[in-house]
């Protein structure tokens, strides 16, 4: 559904909260890096699963960034995941400290020992959240091979309306329309082509529809065009004469 949560975002949500909570339950039992002698059951259960709660939603919200940044759009999930594990490390690395010195009296914290707990929270992080993704992408349903000429007809009901924008993911395309999005089987080539003149290609996974263009806007040497309905598409190097000069954004930009 448009403008909220799905019940397939909502279900993959609560998964993931419940294999954080378990991977917190299994590090508490394992008790690592000396909790296991220091603190007491309940203090080891409460440190490890909030800590690997608090984890999980400061990667998730890293990983819905980089999914939105025009850098980033159209890699590789297990490369995005790999990203947002070592990103979302930072703010949790502060809450071990944090944490560690309401349990656990502990030295004065310097660089040395933040960035000793960094990397072993960077670890764990990485290794939690990588596999999530990749078992998300792996559930995700298969959509069936275009068959029509037009890969339109494969778009699935109440998906339809102008389209907006393509963006290829791996085999598959995206499509995003004005009633929502779907992911066919069909190559992003043969539908940019089969489009024509009505847009315009912004990166090597990108394409969108001029008239759905609202505004562009700067992200340092580079520019993102922001469609309606609040989709972001990058503009890369290769493809930034074109989209000049089809005239998204501006000569003096």
């Amino acid at each position: 559904m448009r403008g909220g949560l799905t019940d397939g975002a909502v279900r993959r949500g609560l998964g993931s909260a419940a294999a954080a909570v378990a991977v917190g339950a299994g590090l508490a039992v394992l008790g690592p890096f000396g909790t296991g002698a220091d603190f007491s059951p309940a203090e080891r259960y409460a440190y490890w699963i909030g800590l690997t709660g608090l984890m999980w939603l400061q990667t998730e919200a890293v990983a819905a960034a980089l999914r939105r940044a025009p850098g980033w759009a159209g890699r590789p999930d297990w490369l995005q995941a790999i990203a947002a594990g070592l990103l979302g490390a930072l703010p949790t690395t502060f809450e071990v400290a944090w944490a560690e010195g309401l349990l656990r009296v502990g030295g004065v914290l310097t660089p040395r020992s933040l960035f000793e707990t960094y990397w072993s929270v960077a670890l764990i992080a990485v290794g939690f959240y990588l596999p999530l993704v990749l078992a998300r992408r792996d559930r995700r349903p298969k959509p069936a091979p275009v068959t029509v000429a037009s890969f339109r007809g494969a778009l699935p009901p109440g998906v339809g309306g102008a389209i907006l924008a393509l963006t290829a993911e791996d085999h598959y395309l995206r499509v995003h329309t004005e009633t929502g999005q779907a992911l066919i089987h069909h190559r992003f080539s043969d539908a940019v082509r089969e489009l024509g003149e009505a847009g315009v290609q912004t990166h090597r996974s990108w394409w969108v529809a001029k008239g759905a263009v609202e505004r562009a806007e700067r992200q340092g040497d580079r520019h993102v065009l922001v469609l309606a309905g609040g989709i972001r598409a990058p503009v890369s190097r290769t493809f930034s004469l074109a989209v000049r000069q089809a005239g998204l954004i501006a000569e003096a930009d």
